[in-house]
């Protein structure tokens, strides 16, 4: 790569003028951290204790390992935590884990998807992700410069080198893609799964 990688790093944090919660459509992170958190707040209408049942009771039926990821499981306060894993079919990245937070209140609870962290092959310890999204900037910005120098590269040999440093680089941003894609669906499925249990409504949904 043209560019040092702490560099233009900092480069990309700076350039990052918006709100630090960056919400848009696609995976939520911090624009300031890089840390991949999602926080949904749903008014329930329920007393704590109601809700609490029915969150508890998705939570058991979903997850049949729950005895081992459950780590805070006191309806007494209104604190739930669990910890879980995921797969994440691509080339550089074999799975994630994450953490969910639910505060529970009389009328509303709070969920909080956060410690992303990612699994490659090979690896035995996960990593955190919160690198991921200045990552992708430094790769963008490498590609447009590996396109750049092809469209007036003459000599073949050189061309060949731009070719491929241009297909390990959008291998790479294929695999964060696809590791995104994967971890967005998850946090999606948790939040609804959720929601409609403390609604009464679903298949998982407390009876």
């Amino acid at each position: 790569m043209k560019h040092s990688l702490l560099s233009t790093l900092l480069i990309v944090l700076l350039c990052f003028p918006e709100p630090a919660s960056a919400q848009k459509a696609g995976l939520p992170y911090n624009r300031f951290t890089g840390e991949i958190t999602q926080t949904k707040v749903v008014q329930t209408g329920q007393s704590k204790a109601k809700t609490c049942q029915a969150l508890r009771s998705w939570i058991f039926k979903t997850y049949p390992n729950y005895r081992e990821i459950m780590k805070v499981d006191d309806p007494g306060t209104g604190k739930i935590v669990y910890q879980d894993k995921e797969p994440i079919v691509s080339g550089k990245f074999k799975s994630f884990s994450y953490r969910v937070s639910i505060d529970v209140k009389d009328g509303l609870y709070s969920c909080t998807i956060d410690q992303v962290r990612t699994l490659g092959p090979g690896s035995t310890e996960f990593t955190s992700a919160d690198m991921d999204f200045p990552t992708i900037g430094i790769f963008k910005k490498d590609l447009d410069d590996v396109e750049r120098d092809i469209s007036y590269t003459t000599n073949k040999r050189e061309l060949a080198k731009l070719y491929k440093e241009r297909r390990t680089l959008k291998s790479f941003l294929l695999d964060y893609h696809k590791s995104h894609q994967t971890m967005l669906a998850q946090f999606n499925m948790i939040q609804n799964g959720l929601r409609l249990a403390v609604n009464g409504i679903g298949p998982l949904a407390a009876k």
